[in-house]
């Protein structure tokens, strides 16, 4: 050992140890002391935080339910789970605290109170309808639309006549015409005759909520004034009616005529009496009967045709965007949390879907969701119940078996195969035996690659599509749909170019400046790397210091001046190229006859000169002659050259 206070200096540990050991690697701190470590006790164990190595280490405080884990980073901001906010990931959005079991996720779109159409502002949302059992709800994926229709091609498909109450009246003629494809009624009593529609037309149609039942009629004879219940809407003990007109008019005679009511609680929709959002789709959730008027006072006649109810299936299709489905709390299951999940009853079965579920009271630990009677055991005579997590075998003299379900969770036997199926399995898995992660969650529940690992929920950071499928692998949690130009095993990352400054932050553009950075990525920060003598998040600064202003204004009116006097210059280029192109263009063909001109001068006097040096030839050879004649024999002056 060696005291890190030795003069040499040799040990440092930043002040957080008093000794130091020596490795193959050199030196190292031994018994780090204020929730340090590392080789030097440069680092905070988990959990805590410092800015620099040295300082000391506090504890970062992460909210348990809100962060991914007990770390955060040297600024002690954690590291939080979708959904939630804050440097200590204890807020939600709109600021609400997080609760024990983190926030609760927001409806990506709903039903506004005020039109009744889709939107995605929260503060118009109606409730969400889970009779009664939960407050939160999203959009449901996975819905297509699809229409209940007749159009009465081959028969009347179920319809039949009645009046309002029911009855069949003896007055009555009801048929189907293979004519005109449509379904006739005719009476002969004054009280009106309504076609009431057949069973595929009832029961749950909450997925119809907020869509419309159509349909075509002509009416003949009568007295064919609207009345306030032309149309009648009966279930879970409501009842709305509406009517085809105003009370004032007449309908017309004769006519087919088309009409349209929409399944929900708005003024605008016209049903009677007014009913809350969960009142209406409580009436569509068991929805007992359809009943439209065919007549209208006495040998009154009516032809229906071409019925139609908007609703939702699940599978591929025009997608049914206004379907919802509701995070229900254990006991519960199904869409709107309808039913009671498997280990539950209902505690009033003739409430239906409104009975609260209860844990059943078999010692299976399963039974019948709707009696709470238990299963096969209680029905074998002299049979032994067995304990929970473990069920009769009756391939093996009735004999209890161990279930093969994790965490000792009870189990049963579906009649007729026999397979054996968990009655509830931990959150986050699915499958028989619990086997599988189910969709959004990864690992290996019973360690069928290798290691037994819990399923936990993928950890995506919140880009990726939340409705989507397939978000990340159920083994290795990868994900697989990461958005946002962010990239990673976890979407943890931004591409080249992007930046966040946490995992949860969508990815920003880094936008560095191109002529002051070397690069087009940037920090965590979205701090660019700047080329010598450029500074600024995006280097489109100077590093100048003040002193050089005036150097700098010198050299920015040079540039200005000399961009000025380039200008000039380009432009009397461009002056002189166009003088130039116009003297070519106008001037050369005189120019060429003036050449020409000058040619035929030109000959002309090499002609004159031609002669005269011929005529001075001439007049040498005179003098040669005059000087060969004696003097005296001719007076003949002497001759002058020119």
């Amino acid at each position: 050992f060696c005291l890190s206070l030795r003069a040499s200096g040799a040990c440092s540990c930043h002040g957080k140890a008093q000794y130091c050991r020596e490795d193959r690697l050199g030196l190292y701190c031994i018994n780090c002391q204020g929730n340090t470590e590392g080789r030097h006790c440069e680092n905070c164990k988990e959990g805590y935080y410092h800015q620099r190595a040295g300082d000391n280490c506090v504890p970062c405080n992460c909210n348990t339910a809100g962060s991914q884990g007990p770390g955060c980073n040297n600024e002690g901001r954690c590291t939080c789970k979708l959904g939630v906010y804050g440097d200590k990931c204890d807020r939600c959005r709109g600021d609400t605290p997080v609760t024990a079991s983190g926030c609760e996720p927001l409806r990506l779109i709903c039903r506004s109170r005020n039109s009744g159409r889709l939107t995605d502002n929260t503060e118009e949302c109606l409730p969400c309808f889970c009779n009664g059992h939960s407050n939160v709800c999203s959009s449901a994926e996975g819905y297509s639309i699809y229409n209940i229709t007749s159009t009465f091609e081959n028969g009347p498909e179920g319809w039949r006549a009645a009046t309002a109450q029911g009855v069949n009246p003896s007055q009555v003629q009801f048929r189907w015409s293979p004519t005109h494809k449509d379904i006739e009624v005719i009476s002969k009593e004054i009280l009106p005759v309504y076609l009431l529609a057949p069973a595929f037309y009832l029961g749950n149609q909450v997925l119809s909520y907020g869509q419309t039942l159509g349909f075509s009629l002509r009416l003949d004879r009568g007295v064919r004034r609207p009345s306030i219940s032309d149309v009648i809407l009966e279930g879970a003990g409501l009842k709305v009616s509406a009517s085809l007109g105003d009370l004032r008019t007449v309908v017309p005679c004769a006519k087919k005529v088309a009409y349209t009511f929409k399944l929900d609680e708005q003024p605008s929709s016209k049903w009677k009496p007014q009913l809350s959002s969960k009142e209406f789709q409580t009436l569509l959730s068991n929805l007992t009967a359809i009943k439209i008027r065919g007549t209208f006072g006495e040998n009154g006649r009516g032809y229906l045709d071409d019925v139609s109810l908007v609703s939702a299936k699940l599978g591929p299709g025009t997608p049914a965007t206004w379907v919802e489905k509701c995070r229900c709390p254990a006991g519960y299951d199904g869409l709107f949390c309808e039913r009671c999940a498997t280990g539950y009853r209902r505690r009033f079965p003739g409430q239906g879907p409104l009975s609260p579920c209860d844990p059943c009271s078999c010692q299976g630990g399963t039974c019948d969701p709707e009696t709470g009677g238990c299963y096969s055991a209680d029905e074998i005579p002299n049979l032994q119940m067995c304990p929970k997590g473990y069920y009769v075998n009756r391939q093996q003299s009735n004999s209890c078996q161990k279930c093969p379900c994790p965490e000792g969770e009870a189990c049963y036997v579906i009649p007729g195969t026999q397979e054996v199926k968990c009655a509830r399995c931990p959150r986050g898995t699915t499958g028989s035996r619990c086997e599988i992660c189910d969709d959004g969650f990864y690992g290996d529940p019973l360690g069928e690659y290798g290691p037994a690992k819990q399923c936990q929920p993928c950890q995506c950071f919140g880009h990726v599509d939340q409705n989507a499928v397939n978000n990340c692998d159920r083994r290795t949690g990868e994900c697989r749909k990461c958005l946002n130009h962010s990239t990673g095993p976890k979407c943890e990352n931004c591409e080249d170019g992007y930046y966040h400054s946490y995992p949860t932050e969508p990815c920003q553009a880094c936008n560095c400046n191109r002529q002051g950075s070397l690069s087009n990525s940037c920090n965590d920060r979205g701090q660019c790397k700047c080329k010598e003598g450029h500074d600024g998040l995006r280097c489109d600064k100077s590093t100048c210091p003040s002193c050089f202003n005036p150097v700098k204004n010198k050299v920015r009116h040079c540039r200005t001046q000399n961009k000025h006097k380039e200008n000039k210059r380009i432009q009397i280029f461009d002056t002189v190229t166009k003088s130039r192109s116009r003297v070519e263009k106008e001037l050369r063909p005189k120019l060429r006859e003036l050449e020409e001109k000058e040619a035929q001068q030109r000959n002309t006097i090499a002609g004159m000169i031609k002669d005269i040096d011929t005529i001075l030839a001439d007049i040498a050879n005179l003098e040669e002659i005059r000087k060969s004649i004696p003097n005296g024999c001719f007076n003949i002056p002497p001759i002058e050259r020119p």
